[in-house]
């Protein structure tokens, strides 16, 4: 998947300003929000078309699927890695096969970071960053908002899939 010529640099201003002004439980509502959005896109795909590749897309749905849920595992898990033990984790959970498992461990690795962020201090460790593919080096809490425009990006995603062209 290629990012838009220009968009890295509206997602990198936007996690930057956001992150410096949102507090850990402003964050986690609005994680927790994209998610439930991504979510409820992942589960309006028909059956049927689940597993079907549109003419000129990238992926069919479930494949979508567990892309987001892959990259959000990663993040989540090291965002919770730094705000719980004040390290980076390198071991990440895998990515079930079927739709409903998929969504229900990827339900499960979010709130576990999320209630982390919650019980956490109010700036656990911001100076650790990791390199974002994209971005560069971000910090926990700019890691935290990748996770809310990646699941918006692919709810929209998900959305389009719903109906073949």
């Amino acid at each position: 998947m290629t990012i838009p010529e220009g968009a890295t640099e509206v997602i990198l201003s936007y996690v930057r300003k956001k992150a410096a002004e949102w507090t850990a439980e402003e964050m986690a509502q609005r994680v927790e929000a994209a998610v439930a959005v991504l979510e409820t896109a992942a589960r309006a795909v028909p059956d049927d078309l689940l597993e079907v590749r549109q003419e000129g897309q990238e992926w069919s749905p479930l494949e979508c699927i567990r892309h987001v849920a892959e990259v959000n595992h990663g993040t989540a898990t090291r965002v919770r890695g730094v705000v719980s033990e004040g390290v980076v984790p390198e071991e990440i959970p895998a990515v079930p096969q079927t739709r409903e498992d998929v969504l229900s461990t990827h339900a499960g690795v979010i709130a576990g970071t999320l209630s982390a962020v919650r019980e956490g201090n109010a700036d656990p460790d911001a100076e650790i960053v990791w390199l974002h593919p994209f971005l560069g080096d971000l910090n926990w809490k700019e890691w935290l908002l990748t996770l809310r425009v990646h699941s918006l990006d692919h709810a929209n995603q998900l959305e389009a899939l719903q109906h073949p062209a």
